[in-house]
């Protein structure tokens, strides 16, 4: 329970120093050195921890202890938990990503792999949550949403997002944060490129994305990441060169549009102000500042100069002490949310067990699996043991780039496969010549083609086939085969780039719950399920 006389007595108490630090929220990663990491708690006092993928329970504890013993608040430990424990802790299990949550449709089952996901993440010191990700995959050819997304439908991404914010709300083991406001998925570009545009007009805007917060903030959403996406439909004025201002640069988008006219009384917190969508926006001395001055709260992976900064705008009057006190009481509000001011020991007590995320994750991903085109009725195939299957995985090997474990999970279909008997082997990445394919096509029994291009492990600016993804296809030769299944691991478009498949799934994600599950589905061990959450037209129609 928010307790705001609590809050105002904290502020009251808090020095320039102290309220400034309250709007920094830190990358652990960016500070190898513990002692330099001390070094800048202790003059900053940050409000807030950012940790990243691969994080472990003594990491963060020791940062915790560290920044506690200089701040007059509990800091607030945040992650990107976009599916599931897996993305910030090592060792945790992942959910499929989001829009297989759209293609499985059952509303209880997200809310509980939210709830499962909110008690492993609080058992290991992370309080906050930047997900759900409730973007609309509006634009097939946006390179940053895609499966991000739950869907291309409003009402679906409200309904499965809001399912997973009460879950990992619930009994106060996390607070959840929307991103990224005022909503990604109507641009082709990368907000971590340039600045990009919600081109909706103020009336399509408030039946879609305006449509989707205000489901969010019914269900309790304690925050939301401002995203580097202008909005023009909203701006009174628009800069002949640079454009439309990025949300973290926007009053009427912070102030007017979200706090004002949808009523969010809650924390507003920047995506990565690093992000070169806002900072060739504003020269570095007033990015923290202006960001601040139109309506944000908190700022994500701050640099030591951001505090400076704000102290002397403080200081000399060009950043009003009042804006800087809201900030720091939608701060403390939801840091009591988190409930960071009781005793962390007694909080630890009240987390439950609500079930296995293993098992969830399965039953989404068997939920998930959609059948897109069936036009030679092969599923389920009819192979008998022994027979032999050529595995092709389309998605280039970029191991070399630091990619990490969880994309490579791929190896547990053709495990699956052998598991049941059958002969498999594998042409991965650069691997696909064609010509010696068209030699040895004829001794396979099925030939499977997977892609795994999405936005987590792709170009950045593009998830659109290139050379490294075609040359199974060139001269026709694997669509001359009579059994070739084609599925999507991750980008749902493909058909538009394959429009030749004639038998095409769509399995969203890449862990290794998905992979297990596609392997039931077309072998008829699991019924398909799915229902794709994304329209897809023109190039797309054809009956299953």
């Amino acid at each position: 329970m928010v307790n705001n006389e609590l809050v105002q007595r904290i502020v009251d108490d808090m020095s320039v120093e102290d309220l400034c630090g309250q709007l920094l929220d830190i990358h652990i990663s960016r500070y190898k050195d513990i002692n330099e990491f001390e070094r800048i708690v202790k003059k900053i006092r940050p409000g807030g921890l950012f940790v990243g993928g691969g994080s472990t329970t003594e990491q963060i504890k020791t940062h915790v202890d560290i920044v506690n013993k200089y701040t007059k608040v509990p800091v607030i430990v945040s992650a990107d938990i976009e599916y599931g424990p897996g993305c910030c802790l090592k060792g945790e299990s992942y959910l499929p990503h989001p829009m297989s949550w759209g293609a499985c449709d059952d509303e209880a089952l997200i809310e509980k792999a939210g709830r499962v996901t909110g008690e492993i993440c609080r058992r290991n010191g992370i309080h906050w949550s930047f997900a759900p990700v409730v973007d609309i995959s509006y634009n097939k050819d946006n390179p940053v949403v895609n499966t991000r997304a739950a869907s291309d439908m409003a009402e679906h991404v409200a309904k499965i997002m809001g399912a997973y914010t009460r879950g990992m709300q619930n009994n106060g083991m996390m607070v959840a944060g929307c991103k990224h406001f005022p909503g990604d998925g109507v641009d082709d570009r990368n907000q971590h490129f340039c600045t990009t545009v919600n081109s909706l007009s103020k009336e399509e805007w408030m039946k879609t994305y305006g449509y989707v917060y205000k489901k969010m903030f019914e269900q309790g959403a304690a925050s939301v990441m401002v995203g580097h996406i202008a909005f023009p439909a909203v701006e009174d004025e628009i800069d002949p060169i640079l454009g439309s201002k990025p949300g973290t640069l926007s009053y009427n988008i912070m102030t007017k549009l979200l706090k004002e006219e949808l009523g969010f009384d809650g924390c507003l917190v920047s995506d990565a102000m690093a992000m070169v969508g806002t900072s060739v926006m504003c020269p570095p001395d007033k990015l923290a500042i202006e960001f601040v001055k139109c309506g944000g709260d908190m700022l994500l992976f701050p640099l030591e100069r951001d505090f400076d900064y704000l102290v002397e705008a403080v200081k000399n009057g060009e950043l009003p002490i009042e804006r800087i006190k809201d900030a720091v009481k939608r701060i403390l509000t939801m840091k009591m949310r988190a409930r960071l001011f009781e005793d962390q020991a007694e909080v630890l007590k009240t987390v439950e067990d609500s079930g296995d995320i293993e098992q969830i994750s399965n039953e989404i991903a068997e939920k998930s699996i959609t059948l897109i085109r069936n036009c030679q009725d092969l599923i389920p195939l009819k192979l008998k043991k022994g027979a032999k299957i050529l595995v092709i995985n389309l998605q280039r090997n970029r191991d070399d780039m630091g990619i990490p474990a969880y994309m490579r999970h791929i190896d547990v279909l053709p495990e699956e496969l052998k598991k049941r008997g059958f002969k498999v082997d594998v042409i991965s990445g650069y691997g696909v010549d064609h010509t010696q394919l068209e030699k040895d096509k004829d001794q396979y029994d099925c030939i499977l083609i997977n892609s795994r291009i999405n936005s987590h492990n792709y170009l950045g600016g593009t998830l659109r086939i290139n050379w490294d993804n075609i040359m199974a296809f060139w001269r026709g030769v694997v669509v001359d085969h009579p059994c070739v299944i084609f599925a999507s691991f991750g980008d749902p478009y493909k058909l538009y780039e394959f429009p030749f498949l004639k038998t095409y799934i769509n399995a969203y994600s890449h862990d290794e719950a998905t992979f297990r599950a596609y392997v039931k589905a077309i072998l008829g061990e699991n019924e398909i399920q799915g229902k794709s959450p994304v329209a897809l037209k023109g190039f797309f129609d054809c009956e299953v």
